[in-house]
Order: C-alpha cells, then sequence, then structure tokens
C-alpha cells in the first residue's frame, strides 16, 4: 500500500559543501525508509535559518519533515522506522535529541537547569573527542516528553507545522529558532513534544554551539518581544515549588549576565542593571556581585 510508505523531507541549511555530502551519506546509509533532501546553500543568501527552514518545508513533498544541521552523524540504522510510529501519533508535536522538561520566564537558552534536561546523544569535545551524555534518559521509555528542544535535528508532521511555522519576523539571525518553534507548538496544548532516548536512534552532534554576541541579543529580543508574556511553561504533572522557581530563575539570570558581560554587546551594562534591580534575595545578589566584579571592570 502506498499511503503506508515512510516518507521524510529533510530540510538542512548548509554552509558547507564537504559536510552536506558527508551527512547526505550518512543519512542514505542509515535511515531506512523513503527520503527526499532539501538543502538549501546558505553561503550566498544568508537568510536567517527560520527562513531557510520555512522554504524548505514549503518545498516538501513529504508527510514528515526532519529539519537537521549538517554537522551530525546517525550511529544507527533504520532510525526512519522508530521515529515514524512516533510521529503519526496524533498529539505527537516536534522530536528532537535534546530538550528541557520546563521553561522559566528568564533570560536563558533551553538549558535552565540539568533537573529538567533530557538528551542521548553523541556530543563532539574537539580534537577528535566525542562523549555519550545521557540525563533522564531511560530503556523502558524510548520517547521522554518536553517542552522546549535544540535545534540540532527536529522531526514534526508537515501539517504541525503548518499551523506554527517558525517566526521569521522576530527572529532574524541563527539563534532561537529551535526553542521558539518547540515552545510554540508546545503552548497550543494541542502537541506533546519529546526528545528522544531510544538506543535505535543515536545521533552525534560535532559542535557544542557558540553562545557569543549574537546569541545573547536574540535571546533577549526572544523574551521580551514574545516568551516573557507566556513563560514559564512545564510539562504535564511536574511540579516545582515557588521557591525552587525563584532560585532556578535567579540562577539563570546570574549565569546569563556574566556571560554577556564577557562579549561585546553594546547593552550588556543595562542588562547588568537589569540584574540588580530585579528580585533576588540580598545574600543572593552580594554573591553575585562578588563573583561579577571581574567582569563588571572590564
Amino acid at each position: 500500500n502506498f499511503s503506508e510508505i515512510i516518507m521524510i523531507s529533510i530540510v538542512i541549511c548548509s554552509i558547507s559543501p564537504e559536510r552536506l555530502q558527508q551527512v547526505i551519506q550518512n543519512i542514505q546509509d542509515t535511515i531506512g525508509v523513503e527520503y527526499e533532501i532539501i538543502a538549501i546553500d546558505n553561503r550566498e543568501k544568508n537568510w536567517p535559518i527560520a527562513r531557510v527552514y520555512n522554504e524548505g518545508a514549503y518545498r516538501a513533498q513529504y508527510p514528515y519533515l526532519f529539519f537537521v544541521h549538517e554537522d551530525v552523524k546517525f550511529h544507527s540504522r533504520n532510525w526512519g522506522l522508530v521515529i515514524e510510529e512516533k510521529l503519526k501519533e496524533p498529539n505527537c508535536g516536534v522530536i528532537g535529541f535534546a530538550g528541557t522538561r520546563v521553561m522559566l520566564n528568564c533570560y536563558s537558552g533551553w538549558l535552565q537547569s540539568h533537573h529538567w534536561m533530557c538528551l542521548l546523544l553523541y556530543q563532539g569535545l574537539g580534537e577528535g573527542m566525542t562523549e555519550l551524555r545521557a540525563h533522564h534518559a531511560y530503556l523502558e521509555r524510548p520517547f521522554e516528553e518536553v517542552v522546549a528542544l535544540d535545534g540540532l535535528g527536529m522531526f514534526v508532521r508537515k501539517e504541525v507545522w503548518e499551523g506554527y511555522p517558525f517566526d521569521e519576523v522576530m527572529l532574524t539571525g541563527f539563534h532561537c529558532y529551535d526553542v521558539d518553534f518547540s515552545l510554540q507548538i508546545a503552548a497550543s496544548k494541542k502537541y506533546k513534544n519529546y526528545v528522544c532516548c531510544s538506543t535505535k536512534v543515536l545521533i552525534e552532534h560535532f559542535s557544542s554551539g557558540n553562545l557569543n554576541h549574537s546569541w545573547y541579543k536574540d535571546t533577549i529580543r526572544f523574551h521580551k518581544q514574545k516568551w516573557n508574556k507566556i513563560l514559564p511553561m512545564r510539562i504535564d504533572g511536574m511540579e516545582i515549588s515557588h521557591r525552587d522557581e525563584k532560585k532556578y530563575k535567579e540562577r539563570c539570570f546570574y549565569y546569563f549576565v556574566r556571560g554577556i558581560l564577557q562579549t561585546n554587546y553594546p547593552e550588556r551594562k543595562l542588562m547588568l542593571k537589569e540584574f540588580l534591580f530585579c528580585s533576588c534575595s540580598w545574600k543572593h545578589l552580594g554573591h553575585c556581585i562578588t563573583n561579577l566584579y571581574k567582569y563588571i571592570k572590564s
């Protein structure tokens, strides 16, 4: 029956022909289902990644989409079968490989606390080094529910993407597209997002990301323009006390400010001022100022 054939459209934003060929060959060797590659060369276009992914999804012929970085490698065979089985569930939103079960209302990326993180993947450490990372991944549960996902690889049905496309208006750079996309689908309450924790779908990510000046700029915009009004969010059944929520928000804000003070972001002193006037406890504030002093001086 042709209608039962699994078909995945794979969208890649490419800036390296060599890496693109490597990931295409790896997918061909391992996916185990019918697929098409939609690779958009972004070296000259320099489009925001939200626009690249929307353009790729518009072109897609197949009912399942896979937005993936070109610096990955699958170590399992026939992983397309495992993903398809989950994706066809009516309430399945986005499936990724790293994510969080909670997103608080504070400046940060998706990783706000290791207590809420969920992932199972090989992470490249540079110089040919790789480690297997596993957090809140259980053999008896191949998919773990989360609210927000990292963008190294994201599966979604095309119909779900059509309802919640990537936000090209707000996201004009190369950051936050993944958290925004997965959060808006989780916020709909129609779908649940998942991290794939199956040992039948093992992926390696060569890059660990870069929290540079533009990441901080995009993250501040992401929170101020859109998500401050909606967060916090957490998966069903996840309880957090008011005290813990306050503690983790303070901690997140501190690490965000410490990071931004080490960049050339022009409004970093304003962010420091916002931090000093937030509702932190005096004890926490004193500790933070002591530790931030070396960054404030610079």
